[in-house]
């Protein structure tokens, strides 16, 4: 990542939202507790989706 990346907002909260949801998923299942899985799946897919839009953010940059 370059500097692009790092002044986009967006991409920034979805990568930190992305870090705090498996976070919470870890500690859900180390207590056994339900719902891991959802936090697991969530910020899987709000990841994939921040890495799309470094990745067009930084295409564009670029051309």
């Amino acid at each position: 990542m370059n500097y692009t990346m790092f002044k986009d907002v967006k991409t920034m909260i979805g990568f930190s939202a992305s870090i705090i949801g498996s976070i919470i998923a870890i500690l859900l299942a180390a207590r056994d507790l339900d719902g891991w899985g959802v936090f697991s799946v969530l910020s899987l897919i709000l990841l994939a989706l921040s890495v799309t839009r470094a990745s067009r953010l930084y295409n564009q940059k670029s051309t």
